[in-house]
This record gives structure tokens, sequence and C-alpha cells, in this order.
């Protein structure tokens, strides 16, 4: 008899499906500590949580017979995906549950900023009646920046432009066709920051959006902006918002999420320009009932099929298939994520060719494990099952051919991505069968393995230059792992992979491009 644990006040419906359903026993608990969780989630088939329990390493320790771990949600922070994948857990969101209610709330905050609502109604809970103290403005007629342009940005943009609102929009993989037809214009951060009065923040938290809006871009808004963030804490820098708001540098914010929640060392107190609110964006009746069902439902499936449906460790295949083509899997998933890292300029088409004899009949998982890579730097909650449509909704093309004469390396994937400023090509195959590598970049034959911080140079072939080049990396203390050289000729074009230890900065790079015969520099971070 399987066993449920649902934790953190689910929606009595979402209890209702697995205790209706054949052979399952439920407990429903509150939001447990760490030590408390750690202690009995062995006891359990299946985990369900929304936000208020954290599921770390130490609680997966010893999982006992745990085998899916269900967040009734979009975003999984609260759950250690490494430490459960390593136990052999699957864990799954309900993407798309709270699309609306979280675009509704960023109206709400929107409207409650401009029509300075929540301060009118402690006027009047206080018995005064200051009128003309709260003078508003229309959301008709000005510009909306809306960064990234998912589920909820996109479902912001709709609603935006029945405001008659003008809508720009920031997303790295949209294309202009895309936008076109959803009636927006595509720019640039900076330009969103630059032109827009109202600017909503529609982006997961990663590495490149952390910090996103801080002290430097609110100082190129204007003065008339109000900036709304119901996506992820951190996305905008709090310190840095409170001194705009102080100085007058924008005009308002309203605040959903934080960098730490419960809220610790609010610097909004006494603010009058900003409104906040406890993380309610997913709290509407409907999106929790939504959530709850879904997560409920996959779970029963996952444990009486097998079947994953939104699955955010692990792609949807059998034990002994997942086994017998990792390898080539885990080389397909690091050729997408290095070319989403290293193209430059918005793509339109990826192109993906499996060259020579390979074992396998049926492609998809491996294509679905390319796009998976290729999404994840830039899109939350991606994995194998939503892949192919999240490309598609970006309107980004994608083609497959099979090219079994060519055999230079035994097998190869080559996968391609024509951007508006750019067409890359990269190749991998594998070694001995089961060691991933990068075996040819625009061409040039490489020997790489596809694992962290990795510099790609390309540069004149002359003497000094491959010198000069580490020079610069040793000045900036990060150590070289290993490093792989080709060139399409002698004293032609030379290439110049090196993986590091750690990061480059940004200044490093610029000092590493303008090296002399060196005509391009690229980091990426597998």
């Amino acid at each position: 008899m399987p066993k449920i644990l649902v934790l953190d006040g689910l929606s009595q419906e979402g209890v209702d499906v697995f205790q209706k359903a054949d052979g399952y026993e439920v407990d429903v608990k509150p939001p447990q500590s760490v030590e408390e969780l750690t202690a009995i989630i062995g006891e359990y088939d299946g985990l369900v949580v929304r936000s208020g329990t954290k599921v770390t390493a130490e609680a997966l320790e010893n999982p006992g017979k745990l085998k899916v771990i269900g967040r009734a949600g979009v975003g999984t922070d609260n759950i250690d995906k490494e430490a459960a994948t390593n136990a052999g857990i699957v864990v799954m969101n309900t993407p798309g549950g709270n699309t609306i209610s979280t675009c509704e709330h960023t109206f709400a905050l929107m409207m409650s900023l401009c029509r300075n609502i929540p301060a009118a109604h402690a006027s009047m809970d206080a018995g005064r009646w200051d009128r003309k103290k709260f003078m508003g403005t229309e959301l008709c007629g000005k510009t909306l920046g809306i960064v990234g342009v998912g589920r909820i940005g996109g479902a912001v943009a709709k609603r935006a432009l029945a405001f008659d609102m003008k809508v720009l929009a920031y997303d790295p993989f949209l294309t202009e066709l895309k936008a076109q037809a959803l009636g927006i214009e595509l720019v640039s951060v900076d330009e969103i920051a630059e032109r827009s009065d109202f600017i909503t923040i529609h982006v997961p938290k990663t590495p490149e959006t952390d910090d996103m809006f801080n002290a430097e871009r609110f100082k190129k808004m204007k003065p008339n902006c109000r900036i709304i963030n119901c996506a992820r804490g951190g996305l905008v820098n709090e310190k840095d918002l409170a001194e705009a708001l102080k100085n007058g540098t924008i005009a308002g914010a309203g605040l959903d999420v934080y960098t730490s929640e419960p809220f610790e060392d609010n610097p909004f107190v006494g603010l009058d320009n900003i409104v906040t609110t406890p993380h309610l964006a997913a709290s509407t009746d409907e999106a929790q009932l939504t959530v709850a069902i879904d997560v409920a439902e996959q779970i029963i499936d996952y444990i009486d099929t097998g079947a994953i449906n939104n699955a955010v460790n692990v792609p949807s295949l059998d034990s002994d298939t997942r086994e017998k083509m990792a390898p080539v899997l885990y080389l397909a998933q690091k050729l997408g994520r290095f070319q989403s890292l290293y193209i430059e300029g918005r793509p339109s088409n990826i192109e993906i060719e499996y060259c020579g004899e390979m074992d396998v009949t049926d492609t998809f998982p491996i294509t679905t494990s390319i796009v998976t890579g290729f999404l994840e730097p830039k899109v939350e909650s991606v994995n194998m099952v939503s892949a192919p449509s999240l490309l598609s909704d970006l309107g980004i093309s994608i083609t497959e051919t099979r090219i079994p004469d060519d055999a230079d390396f035994g097998f190869q994937i080559r996968v391609s991505v024509t951007t508006d400023s750019e067409k890359t090509t990269v190749s991998g195959t594998l070694f001995d069968g089961d060691k991933p590598r990068i075996c040819m970049i625009e061409g040039t034959r490489m020997d790489a393995h596809p694992e962290g911080w990795m510099l790609v140079c390309s540069n004149d072939d002359m003497p000094l230059v491959l010198g000069n080049i580490t020079c610069a990396i040793g000045e900036a203390a990060v150590n070289i792992a290993n490093l792989t050289l080709g060139r399409d000729e002698q004293g032609g074009k030379a290439l110049t992979l090196i993986n590091l230890d750690g990061p480059l900065a940004q200044d490093t790079i610029e000092k590493i491009k303008s090296i002399e015969h060196v005509n391009q520099a690229r980091q990426v971070n597998l």
C-alpha cells in the first residue's frame, strides 16, 4: 500500500485525489523542520510539499522507500534536486497552475501603486479624507517593459495590451516573428530600463539574472518608472531599490518575493512609494486547487505506471533504457547547454545531425536532452517533457537529420544554432562508448571534456598568442584544468579550448579579447 506524506497545507481537493485512489494511505501534516522530516521521510513512497518545507540533502540521506517528491507549484528551490537524483527520487512540479494568479497579482500591484490604494485605504481607516494627497496615474498609453516572456510574461503582455499599453519585452530566446504575433517589441534589458513607465520581471533566478536590477540599472530608469517583481527574490537588489525609492530615482515598486522569506531586515519600512505582499502571487483558490490536483495525479500516475510527468531532474525513460543511454544523454545535454551559453544573438533554429552508426533507433530522448540543455540556462522548470513545447512557444524551430555515412568518430552528434547574428556548430562523441567529448567546434577538431568552466578562443595561428592568453588567466588567479588546441592549417585559423577551475571575470575576458591576433573569446559553464 503506497503511503503519501502531504505537507504545507495542500488543498483538500488534492488530498481527496490520494484518498480516492485504490490502495493509497495519506498522512497530512503541517510544515516540517529538517530534523522532523529526516526522521519520518523514509516511511513514505511519495512526498508533497509547497514552499513551507525545505527538502534538503540532509533530509534525503536516508530516503527509505521514497520514490517521488511533488511540488504543488512551479519553483523547486526548496528541494535539493541533486540529492534527490542521487537517491533515485523523481522531483516533479506543476508548471502552469499559477500562471493566471501570478499574472493577475502583477496587475494588482501595478494598479495599487499607480492609484495609491494601500495608502488611501490606511488614510480612510484612520478617519481622514485625503483625496488631494493621492493623485494617481493611468496605465492607458504607458509603456510596460516585461523581462521574460514565458507563460506568465506572455499572459501579462496580453492583458497589458487590453489596457492600451505599449509593451516592450526582453527574452533571449523569443523570436521576432513570435514577438510580432504577440504584438510586442523585443528590446534589450537596458532599453526596457530606459523607455518603460512600468517594468515587471518574470524570469527564473540564475547567475545571469541574479541582481539584474541594481543601482546602476535604476539610474537608467525614468523618474516616473515603477517596478514589479512577482518572480523570485534576488532579481531586484533590495538595498539598491530602497535607496532609489528614497532618493526619487524611480517612482515606486511592488514586491511579492524577497531574498529571505519571511522577509528579514526589511529596508522598505516607512516608505510610502512601495507596495509589498508576503508571496501571495500563487495564493488564489483556483491556483491552489489546480496545482493540488495536478501534483496528486502525477504522483499516482508515476507510482502506479512509472509514467513521469513534469519532472525537473530526470527524463521520461524507463530505468533499463535510461541506464543504457546515460552517456549519450549526458553528452546531448552538454552540447545543448554549450550552444545556449556560447551563441550570440537571438536563436531562431536548431539543427541536429546524428552522424555515423548509433545503437538507438529512436533519437527523441537525445534530441529532447539537447533541447533541455539548451533551455536550462534561460528557462525555469524545463525538462524532457516540457522542452519541445517551450522551444516552440519561444518561436525556435528544430530539425533532426540522420547521416549514417558520416563516420569521422564512429558516430557524432552535431548541433548547429542559427541566430539573428551568426550560425555556430559544435559536435560531440563518445570515446570508448561512454566518455563524452566535444570533438569539433566550428569545423575545428577538438578533444575536450564537456564539463565545468570553459574558455573558447579563436585566434590567428601565430607564436605567443596562447602564451599571452594563459598569462592573462594566470594573472586572474584562475587555474587551468585542461587545454585543447586545433587549427585548420599552419599559420591559418586556430581554436583554443581551456577548461578552468573557476570563472573568469568579465574584465579578464575583455583583456584576452584585446590580445593581438585573438579574434574572439567566449566563456561557458557546463
